[in-house]
């Protein structure tokens, strides 16, 4: 019954890490983004460059999160129920180190999304440079309109 009380928490922690990404399409809007007055201005894409985005800060990136925690307790926890006699406390600690690695790992990967970067040449001229999520996918001379933000991010649409 202990095991499987542990196997069903780490399977709810790690499902309840995919809720970590963000989704930050330009169709893709916060609470406080809503009902807010923006000021659109219209511009053609000139380039465009698929980037990797994650839910992590740029000092956080390396560093252990939860997924690590919720994998090394769960390592250590499953394998201290391995063997006999002084076996179960090795076991558990290797089982803590690698289910710490692969927490951290997993962790990574289920918090970060594909997502472009646009410059994008404004009709009033100048160029700015919005990076967004993956949806809509926008194209290289594709009339846009830029939707600046002054509470929440500013994001790209099809004019």
């Amino acid at each position: 019954m202990k095991k499987y009380l542990v196997v069903v928490a780490a399977t709810a922690a790690a499902l309840s890490l995919s809720a970590c990404a963000p989704k930050i399409g330009g169709n893709d809007y916060s609470v406080r983004g809503a009902g807010e007055v923006s000021e659109t201005v219209k511009g053609t894409i000139i380039s465009m460059h698929v980037v990797n985005i994650s839910a992590k800060t740029a000092e956080n990136q390396s560093g252990p999160g939860a997924g690590a925690l919720i994998g090394g307790l769960t390592g250590g926890v499953l394998g201290s129920q391995v063997g006999k006699g002084r076996g179960p406390a090795v076991i558990g600690v290797a089982g803590a180190l690698g289910g710490a690695a692969l927490g951290h790992y997993a962790e990574g990967k289920l918090t970060e999304q594909e997502g472009f970067e646009y410059q994008i040449q404004l009709d009033s001229g100048g160029i700015v440079t919005v990076t967004q999520g993956a949806e809509p996918r926008l194209a290289v001379g594709q009339k846009v309109l830029v939707i600046k933000s002054n509470r929440d991010r500013s994001r790209v649409v099809a004019a």
